[in-house]
């Protein structure tokens, strides 16, 4: 088996769980987002580690997946102060920025999952800056942030958060209106939806058994398209 993929069980445990999760969640596809004035966003930190963190993501990311990236820092930042979770900013910084490298990209020897190949180049970046045991860490997170179930460790359990809300609008309403609306600002989506889907179908196509893939085929262009924060979502100022 390649990196990431899944066995035949555990394909039918991601499709199951994924789908349960979906159907327990659509009445919250029913609420409106609600938009306040005055949020300020979370500042991103500053070291060279940072800063080659965002360059990369720059480099790699097309303008629709990067905005993506940009707001899962915030969305992630606010869910670990909520979920009450110690967390390094500058991991959760790289965790967001770099999640999706290898999204809808080409396929790499060993590898079944395009999780397994983003977390994999994280950690070659973090690994010149950080010890070893951090570079695991940001591997790890990068590698889980696809699957059906919330994993444990605080900087994966906050970057999974960021990206259900992200995708298809999970704990939407456990979050401040004022940041939703600041966030959503200043980091548009538009084009995001399309070109996500688009890029599940590539993986479905390339990574059949990866966790992607199986929630793909189980349903997951529904939520998807129901997220709340597609629906009239703030525009950046002209």
């Amino acid at each position: 088996m390649r990196i990431g993929e899944l066995t035949r069980s555990q394909c039918v445990v991601v499709a199951v769980t994924g789908t349960t999760a979906a159907t327990l969640a659509v009445p919250g596809y029913l609420h409106r987002v609600r938009h306040e004035a005055g949020g300020e966003l979370v500042r991103p930190p500053d070291s060279r580690y940072a800063r080659e963190v965002v360059e990369c993501a720059v480099d790699e990311l097309s303008p629709a997946v990067l905005a993506h990236s940009y707001r899962c820092f915030q969305w992630s930042t606010a869910f670990a102060a909520i979920d009450g979770l110690r967390v390094d900013p500058e991991q959760l910084w790289a965790a967001a920025m770099l999640h999706d490298l290898a999204l809808g990209g080409p396929d790499v020897a060993g590898f079944g999952c395009f999780a397994a190949i983003s977390g994999e180049a994280a950690a070659r970046l973090v690994a010149r800056h950080r010890t070893t045991e951090d570079a695991e860490a940001i591997r790890n997170a990068i590698a889980v942030h696809f699957h059906p179930r919330e994993p444990d460790e605080p900087v994966a359990h906050s970057l999974h958060s960021a990206v259900n809300l992200d995708v298809v609008g999970y704990r939407l309403r456990e979050l401040d209106a004022k940041l939703v609306t600041a966030t959503e600002a200043a980091r548009p989506r538009e084009g995001f939806r399309e070109e996500f889907g688009a890029a599940m179908r590539v993986e479905v196509r390339r990574r059949p058994r990866s966790a992607a893939a199986v929630l793909w085929r189980a349903g997951a262009r529904l939520p998807l398209a129901s997220n709340p924060l597609e629906r009239g979502a703030p525009r950046s100022p002209r």
